[in-house]
């Protein structure tokens, strides 16, 4: 069964999606910047963004940066010569995005970040929506701690977090908080033995980078059986989990991953291995509530400026649900 199980102070819209300008209504026009189409959970979010669209009776302007920082800014530009009147981006950087916070406030704009939170240099903060990457983090934490107990009778060596610098702090909770997790399950890991490893960007790059590093990490810890690892997303899930099949390292590792993609289904397909799963963010239903928070923003309510996913950690188990996710 595939449900995502809540929002935060999202206010759905039941009127028509129009500005008012007097006795004249002017259609909304949203544009969407979006990182890469490359990108599953990317894909997943855009295909989402465009059926709400539908839905509601808006515009939808998209455009897509492949990640280049030098093309967030112009792509912003171009849709608001288009006529977009707020900004969706999701590039994941939150130091580009907090230059659109300014840049696009200074024209009237609003901005709302996916997944990454935007501050402008003077503190004004965009909107964001998207994981709530503390409790994602934990959810995950706990499955991880739920295997550990199982194969390998509790004890744990290290555990080693994947991430992107470039996403921010708030998008690092979801690794951190993997810690935070397993401690509140019943695992004892002194903090000294939490390793993160950044992968810097946030790109299409991340399997690449990750599978490098985890070789580079398995090379320089060759005596070291039990293993947690979590990482920030599938793609670099994919590149991790190649790393220790190609080392023969699997017996030594337990992999868990944030959100669910196409790479969980191959790593199961392989058989029982480390790959556990990984934490459901609902990529298919993003634009369920961005639409109408959109909506809401441009017809002048003050919705809360954080809205966020609730989690689950899928494994094997909910098989059904992992590839409903992914049609």
């Amino acid at each position: 069964m595939r449900k995502v199980l809540g929002i935060v102070l999202i206010v759905m819209l039941a009127a028509t999606a129009t500005l008012s300008f007097g006795q004249a209504k002017k259609p909304i026009i949203i544009g969407f910047n979006n990182g890469s189409t490359t990108v599953d959970f990317l894909r997943q979010v855009e295909e989402s963004m465009k059926r709400a669209a539908d839905k509601y009776g808006v515009k939808l302007l998209i455009a897509e940066s492949n990640f280049d920082t030098e093309k967030i800014l112009p792509n912003v530009d171009n849709l608001m010569l288009q006529g977009a009147q707020i900004i969706v981006d999701f590039n994941v950087n939150a130091q580009v995005g907090g230059s659109l916070v300014d840049y696009c406030g200074a024209k009237g704009v609003k901005v709302i970040g996916i997944d990454v939170a935007y501050t402008g240099a003077k503190g004004e903060q965009g909107w964001f929506f998207g994981a709530n990457n503390q409790m994602a983090g934990e959810v995950a934490g706990e499955g991880l701690a739920k295997a550990i107990k199982a194969q390998w009778g509790g004890q744990v060596d290290t555990l080693v977090l994947f991430f992107n610098s470039e996403n921010g702090d708030l998008v690092k909770k979801r690794l951190t908080g993997m810690y935070d997790g397993l401690i509140k399950a019943g695992i004892k890991l002194d903090p000294s033995k939490m390793q993160l490893i950044d992968m810097g960007g946030g790109g299409s790059d991340t399997t690449l980078v990750g599978n490098q590093k985890m070789t580079d990490w398995l090379t320089a810890h060759p005596n070291l059986h039990h293993i947690a690892v979590g990482t920030v997303n599938t793609e670099t899930g994919q590149g991790v989990f190649s790393a220790v099949q190609s080392a023969g390292r699997d017996k030594d590792v337990l992999l868990a991953t944030n959100n669910n993609g196409k790479q969980t289904l191959a790593a199961f397909a392989l058989g029982k291995n480390c790959w556990l799963g990984g934490t459901a963010y609902y990529p298919t239903k993003y634009g369920d509530y961005i639409i109408p928070l959109c909506i809401d923003i441009l017809n002048g309510k003050n919705p809360a400026k954080i809205q966020t996913m609730k989690h689950e950690f899928l494994t094997r188990d909910q098989l059904d649900a992992i590839k409903a996710e992914n049609q």
